[in-house]
């Protein structure tokens, strides 16, 4: 019998079966929906499936050994997996093509990776890895593919516990006979429990978010429910009604736990032992289905057929959530909505359990064999065939996915100069129909800017308090331009350096992301005023020609005096003093303005809108302020030529309009930073731009 969260089909006819367990799988999977759905929420539901899902595998397997049965290996394996995979592949094939159409391919490749995570059992290490935050929900970061990690952890323990299990056997039998079986695999999966709860424990303070996803982290939930397996038969022999009222009070506690828990901040750490243990609670309690029972209540024939549901329902709503959102541009969703997400996700795993499902388990019960044949051996055979067809049908439609992009990438690649000319193209140019926006959605990571080398030499800062330190150009003595800042520095510095070179000059990048050079806001985070205190010494102690700054600062969105962001834009805060040390070390300071922030990713907007490209376009009167604030803090120093104004909103915003598109290159690879395919596009008005302001040649 395969036990996890639509387990079993046919064994509800057996009389060692608890139909109150179903129930109690349904009400957590509710609750999963419930939380997930409306209150963008984790409720403790997928920790109670992992304990489950051992409860009943260890139970199953104890049964056997008291019969003198061998726990199974190979066979268990792919009697579980043969299983699993149906479902998880439609699911799977299911989201890639409405991937493939609804979203944006800024995430193609991303959901790409995921969807084969996902289908061999690895989606929770991938999250992990890459410090995915599963509860900030929100359609521009949710994976309709994240959910698979539970499912991930409950694969890798399939294969695990099984060995665990025949290891307790073998060293049961070859040293302890003459005790119970029980108490020699209570010893290991005692270990285990320990271990990894002072694990989870450790880890969750130190790092939540891999803590969310690491197995080592949630095997304890899992030795849990083995345990309560070997125990139960001890604990049945408890009074009847301590176990009544233990096991209300688990219900209650199983339904308050997400609203009441901090599950974002503290799960999977010793906090999970309270849903967890409240449903070991439930399950030690009398299992007869009296109303004076929890079982009584998780009995009831709906709970029931949902528990038979379980397992699709998980997999369905969650996808279907995101892509409501997606569709509908909301945040959340409303009661009515939700409500039938809930109604379309328990009408999808009926259908799928319905018509994939049961009728490929029967396959595999029935399939008739010629007498002389060994039925389980076969039968293997059908189960590797289910395995493999599964995994082969869903990788072809990832695949197919995979080669799109491809394809895409090949097109893009042949398309000539003219096709793309970005800011050097001239007014009456029109782009060809089927020339492609570059760059491309799926290739953004590459729009990072970092023209140069690691800085080297004496150029080195040699701090480590400055992590990021680029150069370029031919030096003789000191550099003759620094960049210096943040991000919003660096997307600008492949033009600049372009710029230094092709003058014979040389340049120096020194920025950290996130940190505005002279801004006190920014200096909150100590590694930015390391940063700024670090960068300010470096830069002085160098003595360069110019050092180039972003000198205003903008934002994306009105504020709460419902100011426009133009009305928002100022002069960064303590510049003066932050350029000071460098006007007295002989420099020349380039005040540059900072570029206009958007409240929306400008490429997926572009790529949603290939059409009307004008619908992703912004306003400079709204984005920025009417009078520049350089020019303003300019009037009211006397620095004379040691500090000029950069201003390049004309080239981003021709006549007050922020282009999205300008030649058929994406102006920026997100929501705030410039692209750098229209940066390199644009290296000449930036080199005439920056000739003018400070009279280099």
């Amino acid at each position: 019998m395969t036990h996890t969260l639509n387990q079993p089909r046919n064994s509800t006819k057996s009389s060692s079966f608890r139909v109150d367990l179903q129930g109690l799988r349904a009400l957590a999977v509710l609750l999963v929906m419930c939380y997930h759905i409306w209150f963008s929420k984790v409720s403790g539901g997928v920790d109670i499936f992992l304990m489950l899902s051992a409860f009943f595998l260890t139970s199953s397997t104890a049964r056997r050994i008291s019969r003198g049965e061998r726990p199974p290996l190979i066979t268990g394996w792919l009697h579980r997996f043969s299983r699993l995979i149906p479902q998880a592949a439609v699911v799977i094939v299911s989201v890639v093509v409405a991937a493939w159409i609804i979203l944006p391919s800024t995430r193609w490749l991303e959901l790409i990776d995921q969807s084969k995570a996902s289908l061999f059992y690895q989606q929770n290490w991938y999250l992990a890895n890459h410090q995915v935050d599963y509860y900030a929900f929100n359609t521009s970061s949710a994976s309709p593919l994240q959910h698979f990690w539970s499912l991930s952890v409950q694969g890798q323990i399939f294969i695990l516990w099984p060995v665990v299990l025949a290891f307790s056997v073998l060293i049961w039998k070859l040293f302890f006979s003459r005790f119970n079986f029980a108490w020699v695999a209570g010893a290991f999966f005692s270990a285990v429990f320990i271990g990894s709860l002072a694990f989870s424990i450790n880890i969750t303070a130190n790092n939540q978010q891999v803590a969310y996803f690491h197995t080592g982290a949630r095997l304890w939930e899992f030795a849990l429910g083995s345990l309560l397996a070997l125990a139960l038969p001890w604990l049945s022999t408890l009074p009847e009604k301590i176990r009544r009222i233990a096991g209300w009070a688990g219900m209650i506690t199983i339904v308050a736990s997400g609203a009441v828990l901090d599950v974002q901040g503290q799960f999977p750490g010793f906090m999970a032992l309270i849903p967890t243990m409240a449903a070991a609670l439930i399950i030690a309690a009398p299992a007869t289905r009296a109303w004076a029972n929890p079982s009584g209540v998780l009995s009831l024939k709906p709970l029931v057929k949902l528990g038979d549901l379980s397992y699709g329902m998980y997999l369905w709503h969650w996808p279907m959530l995101v892509f409501y959102l997606e569709v509908s541009g909301n945040q959340k969703a409303s009661f009515l909505a939700g409500t039938l997400l809930i109604a379309a996700s328990i009408a999808a795993s009926w259908c799928t359990t319905r018509f994939v499902e049961k009728p490929v388990i029967a396959w595999q019960n029935n399939l008739a064999f010629p007498h002389w044949m060994p039925s389980t051996g076969l039968k293997a055979i059908s189960q590797i065939a289910v395995v493999a067809i599964g995994l082969g049908i869903a990788s072809l439609s990832v695949t197919a996915w995979e080669n799109n992009v491809e394809h895409r990438r090949a097109l893009a690649a042949s398309q000539t100069a003219t096709d793309n000319p970005g800011a050097t193209a001239p007014e009456d140019w029109d782009p060809a129909p089927a020339a492609l926006t570059l760059p491309l959605a799926t290739e953004l990571a590459d729009e990072w800017q970092t023209p140069g080398n690691p800085c080297a030499g004496s150029n080195n800062p040699d701090d480590e308090r400055i992590m990021f330190c680029e150069q370029g150009g031919n030096f003789d003595g000191s550099p003759d331009l620094v960049m210096l800042g943040d991000s919003h520095m660096q997307h600008w510095s492949a033009a600049a350096a372009a710029a230094m070179e092709e003058s014979g000059g040389s340049w120096i990048l020194v920025f950290h992301p996130g940190c505005r050079y002279g801004s006190d806001a920014d200096r909150d985070e100590a590694e930015c005023a390391n940063f700024q205190d670090a960068a300010e010494e470096y830069v002085a102690d160098l003595a360069p020609k110019m050092v180039l700054t972003t000198a205003s600062k903008t934002v994306a969105a009105p504020d709460e005096y419902l100011r426009s962001p133009g009305e928002q834009e100022t002069i960064v805060d303590h510049y003066a003093e932050a350029i000071q040390p460098f006007l007295d070390a002989g420099s020349q300071v380039i005040a540059m303005r900072d570029t206009p922030r958007y409240t929306y990713s400008i490429p997926e907007c572009v790529d949603s809108n290939p059409s009307h490209l004008e619908a992703c376009d912004g306003s400079a009167h709204e984005a920025l302020a009417q009078i520049n604030p350089v020019q303003e803090f300019l009037a009211q120093h006397d620095y004379g030529q040691q500090v000029v104004s950069l201003d390049m909103t004309g080239l981003l915003c021709p006549e007050g309009v922020c282009k999205a598109v300008i030649g058929n290159v994406s102006t920026y690879l997100d929501d705030s930073h410039l692209s750098k395919t229209f940066v390199l596009s644009a290296k000449r008005q930036f080199a005439e731009a920056f000739k003018k302001a400070t009279g280099w040649q």
